[in-house]
This record gives C-alpha cells, sequence and structure tokens, in this order.
C-alpha cells in the first residue's frame, strides 16, 4: 500500500533577504527589544522604540535603519523584508578581516624576531624582514583603528 505524503511548497529564501523600502508613516516592531515599536519622531527621519527607547535613523536610500548608539563602536544596520527586520553584518566582516591580518603579521613578526635571536649571522636581512613587518602591522592597526570611528 503506498501513500503519498502532502506535498511541501519550496520556502522562498530570496524574499527574507531582499530589503523593502521603509516607509516613515508604518509602525514598525523594534529590532533590539522585540517588544516595543518603532514610530517616527515628529519632524525627523528617525525611528524611536516606545519601550527601550533606541534611536534609529533611516538611511538616504530609505533601505536600512542604523541604530544610533554612542558606546559601540560598529554600527549596527538592519533592513525590513516585509515580516521582520534582518541585521546587516558587512561593517563588522570588514573589521574581522583586518583584525586577523594584523594577527598573523603580528605572529609573522615574533617569527622572524625568533629567527634573528636563534640565527645572528642572518641578521641583516631578517632586520629588514623585521621592519617591514613592523610597518605593515601599524599600517593595519591604523586601517581597523579608523574603521572603528562612528
Amino acid at each position: 500500500m503506498a501513500f503519498s505524503s502532502p506535498r511541501k511548497l519550496p520556502r522562498q529564501k530570496s524574499s527574507l533577504r531582499v530589503a523593502q523600502l521603509i516607509e516613515p508613516t508604518k509602525i514598525y516592531p523594534c529590532p533590539c527589544c522585540h517588544q516595543g515599536q518603532l514610530r517616527l519622531i515628529t519632524l525627523t527621519e528617525a525611528f524611536g522604540c516606545s519601550r527601550c527607547q533606541h534611536i534609529f535613523a533611516i538611511t538616504p536610500d530609505r533601505l536600512h535603519i542604523e541604530q544610533l548608539a554612542v558606546s559601540y563602536p560598529y554600527r549596527k544596520m538592519w533592513f525590513w523584508n516585509g515580516h521582520q527586520w534582518v541585521l546587516r553584518r558587512e561593517n563588522a566582516l570588514q573589521g574581522s578581516t583586518l583584525l586577523g591580518l594584523t594577527f598573523s603579521l603580528g605572529v609573522v613578526l615574533v617569527v622572524g624576531f625568533i629567527g634573528a635571536v636563534l640565527f645572528p649571522s642572518q641578521t641583516q636581512l631578517l632586520s629588514w624582514f623585521l621592519i617591514l613587518g613592523l610597518l605593515l602591522t601599524l599600517l593595519m592597526a591604523t586601517a581597523i583603528l579608523l574603521l572603528r570611528r562612528p
């Protein structure tokens, strides 16, 4: 006896990742506390939560809202997909990539320093290598600090 299971409709993932225009006249749920409602603050293009008191600015393209927080180094941005807010994670990835590069350059510097101590006969080549690595590490650290600026 063969029976067929009910046919399941495929879930459309593309609609979950598509940003829709944010209408200032609508009321949205809060992406932070999930309990309050975002309402337009009078005479501004910003939303305020009725529960957690966070303030969110609307980007000029009206596709994202950005949390206005002074204490958080990376600003969080969300887009509305029609059902819920989806966190946009591009800024954090850039900072993580630069942090990883800086860490790996630091490891290269440590290995070069240990090589200079263990093999002092080839110190001139290793000293240039250490100076180059130090400059690259300082450059990467400066880039990380510039990316963290609000």
